[in-house]
């Protein structure tokens, strides 16, 4: 028998939990009324500070400090921003097991038209070198297989573009930490995202029990998919995967080759990218408000390569909003980097 999640068992469990601690719960209560009743010191409105939840993720918006209120007149209202704060304590950078890669029908159809094919796969790992060394250490510090970052590749052959590598929807993204707005789109950055990528994936792992397929099966189909399809958890996988939904076989079938082929390149053809290799980039900070036009004259680099490397950038200025930005330049620019407290 197919065993179900014990859902039901656990509602029940908790509703006896719940009877049996009425007496502590009004004795709660009664201290908490007591609190509440107490006098406090008055508060002046000109002491309100805006604090900004932590975000243990690296992020673009300097929010390391209090900052008292400002009207709105100093600041743009964003309206659709949702300060983000991540639930995991990141773990040192670690090796863990690869995915359990299954040569099924699907993944053996997408290893023929790869190897019939190759020109486009070599173009994501391309694309990918810049960013593919850190995305595989924040998969590490997320407890994920390094295969994970080809999930990248299957959603979207690695693009820049449009919603980015990991192709994000609005609301995933923001939950994640990600900002969107006429200034900056963070799901088109390869590395904000793929750490966005990497605590969901964790989060999706958590609550499937460990098991990797269905782990994927939620990423394509929403968190509730783990309810649905919990039947097909472990062997069940093999024998009832035809009931998912064709988008989903295919990404995973899509996945599931490229990190085969990644294991087994040269028998593809296929030129891999070393994690080790250093990145072709430095990171510096610059004031919000920015214009990409000074960059570029200071440090020699046209603005169409700061847009390259800085792909998150919606327009040719740093959002005005943030205190500091950061801002990826080529790594053979060695000039001083501007701070927070530059002119600039």
């Amino acid at each position: 028998m197919i065993a179900s999640p014990p859902m039901a068992t656990l509602i029940a469990f908790s509703g006896m939990a719940r009877m049996g601690h009425i007496a502590t719960g009004l004795t709660v209560i009664g201290l908490a009324v007591m609190f509440l009743t107490a006098k406090a010191p008055a508060v002046r409105a000109d002491d309100w500070v805006q604090v900004k939840a932590v975000n243990t993720s690296p992020s673009e918006y300097d929010d390391s400090a209090v900052q008292p209120r400002t009207s709105s007149a100093e600041t743009p209202e964003r309206s659709d921003t949702t300060f983000h704060t991540s639930t995991y304590v990141l773990s040192p950078t670690r090796s863990v097991p690869p995915f359990p890669i299954r040569l099924n029908q699907f993944v053996r159809h997408y290893l023929a038209d790869y190897r019939n094919s190759p020109g486009g796969l070599q173009g994501s790992f391309v694309r990918s070198q810049p960013y593919i060394g850190e995305m595989v250490r924040l998969m590490r510090s997320y407890g994920l297989p390094d295969d994970m970052v080809y999930l990248a590749f299957a959603e979207s052959a690695f693009s820049k573009q449009g919603k980015g590598p990991w192709q994000f929807t609005a609301p995933t993204a923001r939950r994640f930490g990600l900002h969107i707005d006429s200034y900056v789109d963070e799901r088109r950055d390869p590395l904000l995202s793929t750490r966005a990528a990497a605590e969901y994936l964790a989060t999706l792992h958590d609550a499937s029990g460990g098991d990797w397929p269905m782990t994927l099966i939620a990423w394509n189909n929403g968190d509730t998919a783990i309810n649905r399809y919990w039947s097909l958890r472990g062997p069940n996988f093999e024998k009832f995967g035809n009931l998912l939904p064709h988008r989903t076989r295919s990404l995973m079938g899509r996945f599931m080759a490229v990190a085969y082929i990644a294991r087994h390149a040269e028998s593809y053809g296929i030129n891999t990218v070393d994690f080790d290799e250093p990145t072709p980039y430095r990171t510096l900070r610059v004031r919000g408000g920015t214009p990409l036009e000074l960059l570029s004259l200071e440090y020699g680099i046209s603005i169409e390569r700061l847009h390259e490397l800085n792909p998150a950038l919606l327009k040719d200025v740093v959002p005005p909003y943030a205190r500091a930005y950061s801002i990826r330049i080529p790594a053979s620019e060695r000039h001083a980097a501007l701070s927070p407290q530059s002119p600039y």
